[in-house]
């Protein structure tokens, strides 16, 4: 596992060999619709848990299940998710590098820097458990 100057994560190790994802892991601004309501507290303290453990959220700006998943999170927790966008291979090719080494195949996909993955849209309360917040 490595991490950038900026402390963001940029590699998950998945037992063959590392999937990297070169510090391009952002917030999802321009990438994603993003929600128009107010996050709630519960919303903003996983957001934050997430970032710090290395969590990334995998999506693609033409998929309405990772709308539905940024709303669950609300306005102000969607900023600081890691978002890697899987559908711009030609405007960002080292995002969808990383797409096809993490073997993302649906859409939205989390997964956490030691390979646990959760597929789908995931509630706020299954996050929190899946991610060891709860």
């Amino acid at each position: 596992m490595r991490w950038s100057q900026a402390g963001r994560f940029v590699g998950v190790e998945l037992g063959l060999g590392v999937v990297t994802t070169p510090a391009l892991a952002r917030a999802p601004d321009g990438l994603i619709k993003q929600p128009q309501h107010a996050s709630t507290a519960q919303a903003l303290n996983l957001s934050e848990h997430l970032s710090r453990i290395g969590a990334h959220f995998y999506g693609a700006c033409s998929c309405p299940a990772c709308v539905r998943q940024m709303k669950l999170l609300g306005k102000q927790a969607a900023a600081p998710v890691p978002y890697v966008g899987c559908r711009m291979p030609e405007q960002r090719p080292k995002e969808a590098a990383a797409c096809r080494e993490a073997e993302v195949r649906a859409y939205p996909i989390w997964l956490l820097s030691d390979g646990q993955r959760r597929e789908g849209v995931q509630s706020i309360n299954e996050l929190s458990r899946w991610s060891g917040l709860d």
